[in-house]
């Protein structure tokens, strides 16, 4: 074996050695939080939280209109069609990764592009994140994914369609660029980091355990995990995926894959905010961009309405079905789980 080749073996080996160390530390970390329940457990029949114990969160109601501001972004990403990665990508990937950009840019947020393309896919993706700063440097991550499903070139006619992905795709986007004037207007103990993936479709019609699917997650965590190991970011401490959240009859389900101790923060704050007749009355786990960060220790939420959602991969996804109501709905209930996430796994208080 020549020697380039046995440094790399070792520096592959003590990485992975030393990310497995770390995704013990971090569950370790959590375990204490949550109650001793280890958070990275991935058997989709876990159990659901006792409703019956709810904290007492403070309601914390996003600004008047900010559902409507919201709708208006989804109506001006789908009026670009579909929007995902190819050779070439279609036009309207572009475009909304431009316009993302530039609603950040009106705010004063730097955004940065990771760009990247996949050896095995041959395709170009590109991640978006834009970085408020808190009082510390710890983070927590708010997200979506910006692709919308591939509706075309498939065996079955019936998987091909014109598809502007409204809700699936558009809804977390469009929360998040209404969200981010808000973040900003308060000094918050933790550093929010807005990141919106690309990839998350499978490129096959079926999802196929996401053997092509979750790219921009997965390539996120790699890469936050590497960097970590080199001591050159600061941890993210827990993220929070909206899915999905725009739909007429908004229903959020208790996600089975998402740590406990963030699903009781979602419930309470639906109950703090009267919208529990809209979270957790399905539970279901769903594999999704928070997957990548569960395995690594990363506790994480997902906002998800995909148990018996009409409108999921279908032609009718369109912004007729997506209600400003339920992005309403969805904002209120990350700014209430907002400072209950920052005090249990940024300050670390039980």
């Amino acid at each position: 074996m020549r020697t380039s080749t046995l440094v790399a073996v070792l520096a592959t080996g003590l990485a992975a050695c030393i990310g497995a160390a770390m995704a013990n530390r971090n569950a370790a970390d959590r375990r204490a939080i949550d109650g001793g329940a280890p958070v990275r457990r991935q058997d989709p029949q876990q159990t659901e939280i006792d409703k019956k114990t709810v904290l007492p969160l403070p309601a914390i109601r996003a600004p008047k209109g900010l559902g409507d501001e919201a709708f208006e972004h989804v109506r001006a990403i789908t009026a670009f069609g579909e929007r995902r990665t190819g050779n070439p990508p279609t036009p309207g990937w572009t475009r909304q990764l431009d316009y993302i950009e530039a609603q950040c840019h009106k705010l004063g947020l730097e955004v940065v592009r990771d760009t990247w393309t996949d050896a095995k896919e041959h395709l170009t993706f590109t991640n978006l994140s834009a970085t408020i700063p808190g009082k510390k440097h710890e983070r927590i991550v708010l997200c979506c994914h910006h692709d919308t499903k591939r509706t075309s070139g498939h065996a079955d006619p019936e998987h091909n369609f014109d598809f502007v992905g409204a809700n699936d795709g558009g809804s977390g986007v469009g929360v998040l660029l209404a969200l981010a004037p808000v973040l900003l207007a308060e000094k918050r103990e933790a550093t929010i980091e807005l990141v919106f993936f690309d990839g998350e479709e499978s490129l096959d019609w079926a999802w196929n355990d996401a053997a092509r699917a979750l790219f921009g997650s997965k390539r996120f965590a790699k890469r936050h995990r590497d960097a970590l190991l080199l001591g050159e970011e600061p941890r993210i401490e827990a993220l929070v995926l909206l899915d999905m959240v725009g739909g007429k009859d908004l229903h959020l389900q208790e996600e089975l894959y998402s740590t406990p101790r963030l699903r009781r923060i979602l419930w309470s704050a639906a109950v703090a905010c009267g919208h529990e007749k809209r979270v957790f009355q399905r539970a279901e786990a769903a594999n999704d961009d928070h997957k990548p960060f569960l395995d690594v220790g990363i506790p994480a939420l997902d906002l998800i309405d995909l148990n018996g959602n009409p409108t999921w991969h279908k032609p009718t996804d369109t912004l007729e079905n997506v209600s400003p109501a339920s992005l309403q709905i969805t904002a209120d209930l990350v700014l209430t789980m907002l400072p209950e996430i920052e005090r249990a796994y940024v300050l670390r208080q039980n």
